[in-house]
């Protein structure tokens, strides 16, 4: 029998019986709309938060003073880099790493000298505290940062007047201050520019010391995506940066970083930078007992998140696929019922010519029309609620078309397996006992 005649004799049966059939498409419905949630979800998340780890310099690699038996501190990627496998299982205690255990200048400009060829920026970095500055009636509030001169290359800030910091500053110790346009709108009521307010100082106190701070950049506030919402004075905290040396200085704070963030050559490998980046840190803390260079970039971080996000997606799918071996098996007694029910017709049908095959082929496509109309069904569903919750969690919807076709290839699966063993049964009926079947 033609596979048109096929189907259509399935969809005829199935009108027939318009609510058994929408019954046992239920449990396909709810496990192919199950799985198609979480993948929606989960998919959503991960392009979301890649999209956002990207926007912070997919080539940009951190480099962190860490302890070496810090639990969770070697994954397979490091181990096979460093030749190690982390921690012996003992009981982690926190020790503050003293000035000797830091990044010292000294390793950076060697650093930079080795990396001439691949090193697009070098960015040190440390946060000297949180403030609030008054200006009689107006109040800003404050992350004073300490860096260098390629934090702003790094951070992708965009001076809207003066300068950034520099180097320079650093090295004759000069109190100056890149600040944002927010910053100098809130400290100064508005009623300056950008440009008016080069030269202007303001005073920040942090751990007992006033810091006193000529302005001498301005550069563009970026709302981070998901910032936290603003205090109940109506101030926001904005950084602002001052060069590391001069702020250490005046905090007296150690010598040293304790991470930098390094940003590679477009042409440079960005793994092979990694694993020589780390080797180079490494080689300075061989003697030291308790702190280590930790070296990672936002493409294995993006990497791991995405590992740790299928792993998510596939355990939480398996759950949900339980549905799934339940709806095939209700299609399995609900054909198993249409086979006794058209018992005479099976009979009559043999007896007329069709053989074993053309039976068999007719129940098996009606158990495939059953899954099928409910794979799409629950796909449909699926899309629809995975893409409300990616947009209730603060994600933009992305629905995978791949698992929505391998949902509905694996229901048809479904019908074919489950299908089988009664089409089996209706296929091996003898034609005589058929016809005589009350």
């Amino acid at each position: 029998m033609p596979l048109g005649e096929n189907i259509q004799l399935a969809l005829a049966s199935l009108r027939a019986g318009k609510m058994r059939a929408l019954l046992t498409m239920l449990g396909i419905i709810i496990g192919i709309g199950a799985v198609i949630t979480i993948v929606t979800i989960g998919d959503s998340m991960a392009a979301s938060i890649r999209a956002e780890m990207a926007s912070f310099g997919a080539r940009n690699v951190t480099v962190e003073v860490r302890q070496k038996d810090e639990p969770g501190y070697f994954d397979s990627a490091d181990a096979e880099v460093l030749g190690g496998d982390g921690g012996d299982g003992e009981t982690f205690e926190y020790r503050e790493p003293a000035e000797s255990d830091l990044i010292t200048p000294q390793m950076l400009a060697e650093y930079r000298r080795v990396f001439a060829g691949q090193l697009a920026a070098a960015a040190a970095r440390d946060e000297l505290g949180s403030v609030s500055v008054q200006n009689g009636r107006h109040k800003a509030g404050a992350t004073l940062v300490g860096c260098n001169a390629d934090q702003a290359k790094v951070a992708g800030l965009a001076l809207q007047a003066g300068r950034f910091i520099t180097d320079g500053d650093g090295e004759d110790g000069r109190a100056v201050a890149a600040v944002s346009d927010l910053f100098i709108q809130q400290y100064f009521g508005g009623r300056l520019t950008a440009d008016e307010t080069l030269g202007e100082s303001f005073s920040a106190e942090v751990e007992g010391r006033t810091l006193h701070l000529y302005i001498v950049g301005v550069y563009r506030y970026q709302p981070p995506d998901g910032a936290a919402p603003q205090p109940h004075d109506g101030t926001t905290n904005t950084e602002v940066y001052l060069p590391i040396h001069t702020g250490k200085k005046l905090l007296q704070r150690p010598v040293g970083y304790r991470s930098l963030t390094l940003q590679s050559q477009n042409q440079a490998d960005s793994r092979l930078f990694l694993q020589r980046t780390q080797t180079f840190f490494m080689s300075y803390y061989t003697r030291n007992p308790y702190f280590t260079a930790k070296a990672s970039s936002m493409e294995s971080m993006m990497n791991s998140m995405d590992k740790m996000t299928q792993n998510v997606k596939l355990g939480i799918s398996a759950i949900a696929a339980i549905s799934l071996l339940v709806g095939g098996i209700g299609v399995m007694n609900i054909m198993m019922v249409s086979v006794t029910e058209r018992t005479r017709e099976i009979g009559v049908r043999m007896a007329l010519g069709a053989r074993g095959r053309t039976i068999l082929w007719q129940f098996i496509v009606e158990a495939v029309i059953i899954c099928l109309i409910g794979g799409m069904i629950g796909a449909a569903v699926g899309i629809g609620l995975g893409s409300a919750g990616a947009t209730m969690m603060g994600y933009p919807a992305r629905p995978s078309l791949a698992a929505m076709a391998v949902a509905v290839v694996f229901s048809m699966a479904i019908g074919i397996f489950f299908g089988y063993y009664p089409a089996k049964k209706a296929a091996r009926m003898d034609p005589i006992d058929a016809l005589r079947y009350e």
